[in-house]
């Protein structure tokens, strides 16, 4: 790694402060009320120096969604370096992926916000660029996962539109369920839960109509669930533990 010098890392840690400080407005006041005067002030900043860094609001946004994205990076590649099977590795991914949406769910938020038309037309040509970059090395990862695991026999098909298949739906599945499990509707009390549980039984499920080996009913899959939580994801698990209205997690390794 290139050891940055002191002004970068004053440059850098400005940012960060830019956008922990504008994310915490978009939680408070919602998308509307954001505006760079707010984040100035908040940040004891001139708006001068808050658009040396970011050229307009909805670029911050992009920044925010880009920054998710790259916690996600590192977490698919955890999963991807995973010393087990091609389908354990890639069910850690979808783990990874829930705990962490449930660990920031303002991130999904951001990425929803960044999503409507008004305010992508908006965004820089060079920070759309950078977001399509890194959501596709997202897919990459996920994508060469299971290459492999056809490549290696773990999924007898010549079909090319497998790979597409599996990850766009299981992409889907936990993005559908991880926006039920952040809205208004009660899921807890109509006996969905825990969700990253439900999405782990859903997902093998779908991943066994694959048929990819080895599949569910031949192994211990709650044991496997626990094993891939307890192996990759412990830091997540003790954050989301010390979290306040997470029911859930007290039966994250029950059967």
């Amino acid at each position: 790694m290139v050891e940055l010098t002191r002004k970068q890392r004053e440059l850098l840690q400005r940012e960060h402060l830019i956008l922990d400080t504008a994310q915490n407005l978009l939680h408070q006041r919602g998308y509307a009320q954001l505006t760079m005067d707010r984040i100035a002030e908040k940040t004891e900043y001139s708006k001068g120096t808050i658009y040396n860094h970011f050229s307009s609001k909805e670029d911050l946004i992009g920044s925010l969604c880009c920054r998710c994205v790259n916690h996600l990076i590192d977490l698919f590649t955890r999963a991807s370096n995973y010393t087990g099977t091609t389908r354990e590795r890639f069910s850690a991914i979808g783990i990874g992926y829930s705990l962490y949406y449930q660990l920031h769910p303002m991130d999904a938020q951001n990425i929803q916000i960044v999503k409507i038309n008004a305010v992508r037309e908006k965004v820089s040509e060079e920070k759309l660029l950078e977001m399509e970059s890194l959501e596709k090395r997202v897919t990459e990862i996920a994508m060469d996962i299971v290459k492999q695991a056809i490549e290696g026999g773990d999924i007898k098909s010549s079909d090319n539109a497998v790979a597409e298949s599996i990850v766009f739906g299981c992409w889907s599945m936990h993005y559908g369920a991880l926006l039920l499990d952040q809205s208004d509707i009660p899921l807890y009390d109509l006996g969905f839960n825990p969700t990253v549980k439900l999405l782990w039984q859903n997902s093998q499920k779908f991943l066994d109509g694959f048929n990819w080996h080895p599949l569910s009913t031949d192994i211990d899959n709650n044991a496997l669930f626990e094993k891939l939580c307890d192996d990759l994801f412990e830091e997540e698990i003790i954050k989301l533990n010390n979290k306040e209205k997470e029911p859930w997690l007290k039966n994250m390794h029950t059967g």
